[in-house]
Parts: structure tokens; C-alpha cells; sequence
């Protein structure tokens, strides 16, 4: 499966490289190949926020202030938990030149459900048999992406990534990856799924 995408990854540029100055096509062309053996991988999470209260590893309910209490309650009871996190994502470049990518396309389900979809519009340079550091910003209001749910279970979702729980939690992280090819951002074909347990 992996060198089919490799190979519609590779028709794909030979199409958007025949638009380019010929100088650049070896160049261009190196680009992408470099990016398609790069691995991704998910490290963890944090600076985990739910409701505002800052929550550090190994934190739960029990460890709340009267007034981070009273704060949740409020938060829970007006159906508005805004949760923010940083996702650590690694990217390993195996080649012995830099890689690079210009954009990524992301989903990240916790448990089976979808808590947020994005894009990040930033230029990663991975040096030659290196590895770089992602942080990805989470923002999403849990009420309103896991609407059907319980509460107990939304309230609960925040502490359970803080690993307080004896639970173990699922993620999985969806990433399309794309390179500046001229004017144009050639595209990863489908997604790289990474899965990872807190």
C-alpha cells in the first residue's frame, strides 16, 4: 500500500514538475523523495488546559483547588469546556540530505471519536538522519464536538490525557503532509495514520 502512494505521490509531482524551470526539477524532485521516507510519530501531549485550569501530568479531579472546582462546575453546567493542548509529533528523516514540508493537513481522534481537523501553515527542515520536534496546537469546545455524549465522559476527557487515569487512552493522529513545488504545494497522497496510547 505504501509504494502504491509512493508511486501516485511520484506521477503526481512528474506532472507539476513538467510546469517547472527545468533547473529546479532535480531539485524539486530530491525534495519529494526525501519527504515520502520521512516517518511521523506521536510523542505525546502538553500544556493541557480544560475550562482555563491547567492541568500537569498525573492530574486529576482530586487535585483541584476549591476555586478550579467551582470554575469546572461552572464550565460543565453551561455546556461550554474548551479544551487546549499541544500534540508532540516527531518527523524522522532517514536520508543523508535535509528534508522539508511546507503544510500539514491533520485530524486527531481520542478514543475512537474525531476532536478536531486542522491545517498548519509552517515550513519544517529536517536535517540529514535527524529528527525535529512538532508542537500542534489543539483548540476545540468539547460539548460541541462530542455532542451525544455523556457528560461525564466529556468532563472526564481532559484529566484522562493528563494519564491520572487507569484507563489507557487511544489516540490517533491523521497528517497529510505537503512540499512547495514552485508556486504550488504538492500534496501527500492520503494520509498518514499514527496511532498512540497515553
Amino acid at each position: 500500500m505504501k509504494s502504491k502512494r509512493f508511486l501516485i505521490f511520484f506521477l503526481i509531482a512528474g506532472i507539476q514538475l513538467a510546469l517547472l524551470p527545468s533547473c529546479s526539477i532535480i531539485q524539486q524532485a530530491a525534495q519529494m523523495k526525501r519527504l515520502s521516507l520521512c516517518t511521523f510519530d506521536v510523542q505525546g501531549v502538553d500544556n493541557i488546559q480544560l475550562a482555563g485550569i491547567s492541568l500537569d501530568e498525573g492530574m486529576g479531579r482530586k487535585d483541584l483547588n476549591a476555586a478550579q472546582i467551582m470554575q469546572l462546575t461552572n464550565a460543565v453546567f453551561s455546556k461550554q469546556l474548551p479544551l487546549k493542548l499541544n500534540l508532540l509529533v516527531s518527523i524522522k528523516n532517514p536520508n543523508d540530505k535535509k528534508a522539508a514540508l511546507s503544510r500539514m493537513d491533520y485530524s486527531l481522534l481520542i478514543d475512537g471519536l474525531e476532536l478536531i481537523s486542522g491545517q498548519m501553515e509552517k515550513r519544517y527542515e529536517i536535517e540529514p538522519e535527524g529528527q525535529t520536534l512538532v508542537h500542534i496546537p489543539i483548540t476545540t469546545e468539547l460539548f460541541q464536538v462530542l455532542s451525544g455524549q455523556s457528560i461525564d465522559m466529556i468532563s472526564n476527557l481532559g484529566f484522562k490525557l493528563t494519564g491520572s487515569s487507569s484507563q489507557p487512552v487511544d489516540l490517533l493522529f491523521k497528517v497529510k503532509p505537503y512540499i512547495q513545488v514552485g508556486l504550488t504545494q504538492l500534496a501527500y497522497p492520503g494520509f498518514i495514520e499514527i496511532a498512540h496510547t497515553l
